[in-house]
């Protein structure tokens, strides 16, 4: 054989590692890839509910004066508490009215 013939045949057995070689990669990434499914869905699943929360300050508004609220433990600091919270809600309600109507 020529050496011209030599380098080809070597070309194309190095070809052959490569390829099998890629392959075993994609095996590799595709196992990774199952592997992190649930926890990237679970990170999907906080995002959206991140974006949720940002599009809507309202109820996190309400959670926080809800948690405010319950904190005291005598009814009559809870109903001022609600009171409040009430009219935080209603003033915040007709602001953001009027800013994003």
């Amino acid at each position: 054989m020529s050496p011209y013939q030599d380098r080809l045949i070597e070309i194309a057995r190095r070809k052959e590692r490569l390829i099998a070689r890629a392959e075993a990669q994609r095996a590799a990434i595709g196992e990774t890839i199952r592997l992190l499914r649930r926890p990237i869905g679970v990170v999907d699943r906080g995002l959206e509910v991140v974006r949720f929360l940002q599009a809507h300050p309202m109820i996190v508004a309400s959670a926080v004066a809800v948690l405010v609220a319950f904190r005291r433990r005598s009814v009559v600091s809870l109903a001022g508490s609600l009171l409040t919270a009430w009219r935080l809600w209603r003033l915040v309600s007709a602001w953001s009215a009027r800013v994003f109507a």
